[in-house]
């Protein structure tokens, strides 16, 4: 009797036990679907405590906030406009969509108007972009432009020096008032001359290394007679000449008005040119150093290298250069063709 008791027992305790364990997946089913109804926090919300009510469908409208319409399909390219000042400096713009502007001052100079006493100059000069002013230190110009989030970049070549500066529209006058105050106003310290020539001369000696980089000057140096012939990498005892005074005077020769342009992209013409006026009307109006002769001449150029590689390039000639329209369309699809 007491074992069928015991036995009856544990019979009924364990229909307690299935009974209890039945009413608690109830309940927690019925609490888990409860907070899924009122909560999409998911993990998140889990990990955080924090209750909220369903997320609204993707195209909930915010109150207060009004959607632009699209786009057209077609949009009309900006019409550039040009205004020339009384100096002869030519200000550029057009208009396009999107938040960001950039904006660049275009000098028509580069290593064809050097001399010997100046081999290099361009180049130097383009490591000495952004650096002190007459008017901001150099860690001042590198923190005006890292405030707004701009980029600011120069580069030389044979015929032009360009110095450009991309950011938002809304800063666009306190990009042009940095812009042209370091192409206008280097300070041309000795220091930091001095120390971008030495910068000059290490990439010089990393740059003999690789014979590739050559290519380009040596085709320049062998097909041309005058100053086509000038190299864009100087050798290290036309660097060691330069210095202040010599950098002045190539500026004060070849930044001249009729050779300077302000160029604009995704602002208005008019803001632009009420902007820059003030800043460039004085520049002078000297005509400076005569055009360049160059007379193509043909030849051949070989140079031995430490190298299991030979490097190969062949240059033609293009009557007119980049300065017909034509020609210049012709010739940029043949150097995309053959790349």
């Amino acid at each position: 009797a007491p074992s069928t008791m015991y036995r009856a027992a544990s019979g009924l305790g364990a229909l307690k036990h299935g009974a209890d364990t039945q009413l608690l997946n109830i309940a927690v089913r019925s609490a888990s679907t409860s907070v899924a109804q009122r909560s999409s926090g998911g993990f998140l919300g889990w990990l955080t405590g924090a209750r909220s009510n369903a997320l609204p469908p993707p195209d909930f409208a915010l109150p207060g906030v009004t959607i632009p319409p699209p786009l057209a399909d077609h949009v009309e390219p900006g019409k550039t406009k040009i205004t020339t000042l009384s100096n002869g400096v030519k200000i550029a713009s057009e208009t396009s969509p999107g938040s960001a502007c950039s904006v660049g001052v275009y000098v028509h100079c580069g290593s064809v108007y050097e001399t010997p006493e100046t081999l290099g100059a361009t180049q130097l000069l383009k490591k000495l972009a952004f650096t002190t002013t007459r008017n901001r230190s150099q860690l001042r110009v590198v923190r005006e432009i890292g405030a707004i989030g701009g980029s600011a970049k120069a580069s030389a070549n044979r015929e032009l020096m360009s110095y450009s500066y991309g950011a938002l529209k809304t800063y666009m006058p306190e990009m042009v008032e940095v812009l042209v105050d370091c192409v206008r106003n280097p300070a041309l310290l000795d220091w930091e001359v001095k120390e971008e020539i030495m910068k000059l001369k290490a990439e010089l000696a990393e740059a003999s290394s690789n014979p590739e980089a050559f290519l380009l000057d040596a085709l320049h140096s062998s097909g041309y007679s005058g100053a086509l012939a000038n190299p864009l990498i100087a050798s290290e005892a036309s660097i060691s000449r330069l210095n202040t005074d010599v950098l002045e005077e190539f500026l004060a020769l070849n930044y001249t008005s009729p050779r300077i342009v302000l160029a604009a992209s995704g602002v208005d013409h008019n803001e632009l040119v009420s902007i820059a006026e003030p800043l460039l009307s004085d520049i002078p109006t000297a005509t400076g150093t005569g055009k360049p002769k160059s007379v193509y001449v043909g030849g051949e150029y070989r140079r031995a290298a430490d190298s299991s590689n030979t490097d190969l390039a062949l240059a033609f000639e293009l009557p007119g250069g980049w300065l017909k329209e034509k020609e210049f369309a012709t010739a940029s699809v043949l150097q995309v063709r053959i790349e």
